[in-house]
């Protein structure tokens, strides 16, 4: 077997007559065989020398040390439906339950593991990048949020049965878009990738990313695309599909010289076997940036495969055993960050603030694997400054870093308010969790509002100043699109003071409501959480303000006209006390008419939804 050892070691490369001694160093030499669970479940059986054989066994012995495995987002109505190699249509191929089967067979050849994640439910490549059909129609602020929590499901399931890929590839041939978004649209191609990126950083931050460009020569544009990949996107290696060359690769050597000339490494991750020793000269010549080369399909793809087919028989040929003699020739072994499965320590990150702002984290997540370089940054709020760190910093900077954790972080920050005492309070200015701010929904004031997650405990933290002590009516702005009712509960400075407010449905996203609440709030600074009660999650919040008790609530549209003539339902709950002046118009509260009340001194308190 070739590629496990890790002992550096001098071999003898005869060249004509001349004999050059060379040191063994990391190279991959590697194939991605996705299909093969399709092809088992046909029948098909390997052989080697006329004895039938596990592939993987065949592959391991012949100096392969590295696996690419394709994965789709939802495989079930994409790829699978299509039967592409024939296999049963109704198993979800290539899905979370398939890639784990593969992993665990990979981890017990002690190979390395590559997972390319197709941000598509069917096959990504050059001309094909279909958005995934549950994000269909979604913001790309939402699609961010739909890449990150696919990958970062994946992996996580990944690590929990022990099978930490190595490489991770997020986008397959995104020359001009993945997921659906144009590259010329960089911002928004940039966060479906680094969404989905951040998820692996997470995970293991030592796991290697990725990007994969389909045609790596000048005519294809590959050196603009590379530019706007580097300057935005979160990596460590290029790869390229190298299936074809203008000059005998040279145009291969021309395009990823400009990735090395950056320190990150290159290499091919599909190429076919009539190129096997064209493809791996070239990256080889990289040196320790040219991390090696994958053959794509090798058992059935191309007119030259590496297994000869007869019927559901496949054997190895020449082909084959030429990446063998490339293996020996490059003396090949496994890179140092190879971990086959390894558990990674994370330690705990506690981040704590009253109010007036939010620490925000360069990697997300109250656990954070050892070694991650993470930095905290305070972020106050519109009209309030930071002013200092507490707990493990107790400096001023607004940014904090750790360049490699190796404890837990217990981290806090203080904000002072500096700008007038307000009436009203933006959404866009919260503190969120598990929560977006979108605006997609027209009709909310400001820039945005809070969208909380579909899950219980969703919520968004406001800071307000209150002149004086005492209760308060909050007036919470909101949308409900959906037909049920999601009612949130209110605390105010982490204790809960209204257990649950309900937010009927609104009729449409673009239609906005209000509910008032009383809360008892101190002088100065308060912060006000709005948390989802339900797995529906909450309503989208606007805002929220103090209502002025001097003047009446105004009527929101869609309250509708009933009873006495010129009469207005405002709200069918009790009447707390008499604070409203009557201006003339008749109200009707409770089902009773407030229109008697003709004396300017008398004054009802009158609640909005």
């Amino acid at each position: 077997m070739f590629g496990l050892g890790k002992v550096i070691r001098k071999t003898v490369l005869v060249l004509g007559a001349v004999a050059v001694a060379a040191l063994a160093r990391p190279y991959i030499v590697g194939v991605d065989v996705s299909w093969v669970l399709e092809d088992e479940s046909l029948g098909a059986k390997y052989y080697d020398n006329g004895k039938q054989q596990d592939l993987f066994d065949i592959l391991q012995n012949h100096g392969i040390n590295f696996i690419r495995v394709r994965t789709f987002v939802n495989s079930c109505i994409g790829y699978a439906k299509n039967s592409y190699s024939g296999a049963n249509s109704n198993v979800c191929w290539c899905d979370l339950e398939h890639t784990i089967a593969l992993a665990k067979r990979i981890k017990a050849h002690n190979m390395g593991f590559f997972l390319d994640f197709h941000m598509s439910d069917t096959w990504a490549s050059i001309g094909h990048q279909d958005v995934p059909a549950s994000w269909a129609g979604k913001s790309n602020a939402e699609m961010g949020k739909l890449a990150y929590n696919h990958v970062k499901t994946t992996m996580d399931a990944l690590m929990k049965a022990g099978l930490r890929p190595d490489m991770v590839q997020v986008g397959n041939e995104i020359n001009s878009r993945v997921a659906g978004v144009s590259l010329s649209k960089t911002a928004d191609f940039a966060n479906i990738i680094n969404s989905g990126v951040r998820a692996v950083r997470e995970t293991d931050p030592s796991i290697k990313i990725v990007m994969q460009h389909g045609q790596p020569r000048p005519e294809k544009g590959f050196a603009d695309w590379y530019n706007k990949i580097h300057a935005n996107i979160d990596y460590d290696a290029i790869c390229g599909s190298t299936y074809g060359t203008t000059n005998n690769g040279q145009d291969w050597r021309d395009m990823f010289g400009l990735v090395v000339k950056n320190k990150k490494a290159v290499l091919s991750c599909e190429y076919t076997g009539e190129r096997t020793a064209l493809v791996n000269s070239v990256f080889y010549e990289f040196g320790d940036l040219g991390w090696g080369t994958f053959v794509w399909e090798p058992t059935r793809y191309s007119k030259k495969p590496m297994f000869d087919r007869d019927g559901q028989k496949y054997t190895a040929n020449a082909r084959l055993r030429e990446l063998r003699d490339i293996a020996k020739k490059y003396n090949a072994t496994l890179p140092d960050w190879v971990q086959n499965g390894k558990a990674v320590k994370k330690y705990n990150v506690k981040t704590t603030v009253a109010y007036g702002g939010s620490i925000a984290q360069s990697i997300e997540g109250s656990e954070i694997a050892e070694g991650s370089k993470v930095t905290f940054t305070a972020v106050p709020q519109e009209g309030w400054e930071f002013v200092a760190w507490t707990g493990d910093n107790t400096g001023n900077g607004k940014e904090y870093t750790v360049a490699s954790l190796d404890k837990d972080v217990n981290l806090g920050a203080t904000f002072k308010f500096v700008g007038k005492d307000s009436l009203k309070y933006e959404a866009e200015n919260g503190v969120f969790n598990k929560t977006v701010l979108e605006s997609t929904h027209e009709g909310f004031s400001g820039k945005g509002y809070a969208n909380l997650d579909n899950e219980e405990g969703s919520s968004v933290t406001l800071s307000v100043v209150a002149a004086d002590e005492g209760d308060k009516d909050v007036k919470i702005v909101f949308a409900n699109g959906s037909t049920a009712n999601r009612p949130v509960s209110v605390a105010v400075n982490g204790k809960v003071q209204v257990e649950s407010v309900d937010f009927e449905s609104t009729g449409a996203w673009e239609s906005w409501d209000s509910s008032v609440v009383t809360l008892r709030l101190p002088a100065g600074a308060s912060a006000i959480t709005i948390a989802s009660l339900t797995k529906d999650g909450g309503p989208n919040i606007d805002r929220i303000e103090f209502v002025d008790k001097n003047a009446v609530v105004p009527v929101n549209p869609g309250d509708s006209a009933v009873g006495d003539s010129g009469t207005t339902v405002l709200q069918r709950i009790p009447v707390r006390s008499n604070t409203l002046r009557n201006g003339g118009r008749n109200f009707l509260v409770n089902g009773r008419s407030a229109g008697a009340l003709k004396n300017r001194a008398s004054r009802i308190r009158v609640y909005t939804k």
